[in-house]
């Protein structure tokens, strides 16, 4: 009788743990998170507005303002922000949905689980300077590589007195070379120079293609919108016995 009851009792223990377990979630509080976590700009999703870095917002919690400066010549209709919510969170407009950023303010509207609301403004100023001085690429549309492609030079970084050495055909003339130059997408608005007379002293504007003497070391100057320019050098050499392109 005894052993009947303790088994009786441990299986109302269960039945009881059972149910508890099966509440429902809905019974749970819902929750009040209602945050805006990130948000930029992305070239990927406004390639036809003239975004070409990230321009991500700084955010004040505080106050529930975005403030995020964009380049001048930005087109401010149809641009797609990308946004990051706390959990449970939804927010209108949505992220990526194509806006009117036309005014100096846009409101977004954050809801949280519970249903409570916050409102964040989004403050773009069209202040934006590049400050890139960023050669990525020499390319020689006259010569071919090895397979096929034109000829092309991906310099090892940035910094200044950066340098790739391009083998080119014997008997190559050196004097005309047409040449096409390839600047990071940060380094919009960059002017470049280019010296080829073999004084690293002497630079003249250069459209980013046309026609160099390569007599000499060449030295192409990127000079950013904002800071310091970035000399580049390129030497064509003549390949080695038994070296191709």
């Amino acid at each position: 009788m005894k052993k009947r009851t303790v088994f009786l009792g441990l299986a109302v223990f269960l039945l009881g743990l059972a149910t508890g377990c099966s509440k429902d979630i809905d019974d749970y509080p819902k929750s009040n998170l209602r945050a805006i976590s990130y948000f930029s700009f992305k070239p990927y999703h406004n390639a036809d507005k003239n975004v070409f870095v990230e321009h991500v917002g700084e955010i004040d919690e505080v106050n529930k303002v975005i403030r995020v400066v964009l380049p001048p010549d930005v087109v401010l209709t149809g641009l797609r922000p990308y946004i990051e919510l706390s959990p449970w969170t939804t927010v209108t407009p949505g992220s990526l949905t194509p806006m009117d950023f036309t005014s100096e303010s846009v409101d977004f509207e954050v809801r949280a689980e519970s249903g409570k609301v916050a409102v964040y403004s989004v403050v773009r100023e069209l202040t934006y300077v590049y400050t890139k001085a960023e050669l990525y690429s020499v390319s020689f549309p006259d010569f071919q590589d090895e397979t096929g492609e034109v000829l092309r030079r991906v310099f090892p970084n940035f910094s200044n007195n950066s340098a790739v050495t391009v083998t080119v055909p014997e008997g190559t003339a050196l004097e005309r070379i047409l040449v096409e130059l390839e600047l990071s997408a940060a380094s919009q608005k960059a002017s470049v120079e280019v010296c080829d007379d073999g004084s690293e002293t002497e630079f003249v504007p250069f459209s980013g293609s046309g026609y160099v003497d390569f007599t000499h070391t060449v030295i192409f100057r990127v000079t950013p919108e904002s800071g310091s320019a970035v000399n580049y050098r390129v030497t064509l050499a003549y390949p080695e016995e038994g070296e191709g392109l």
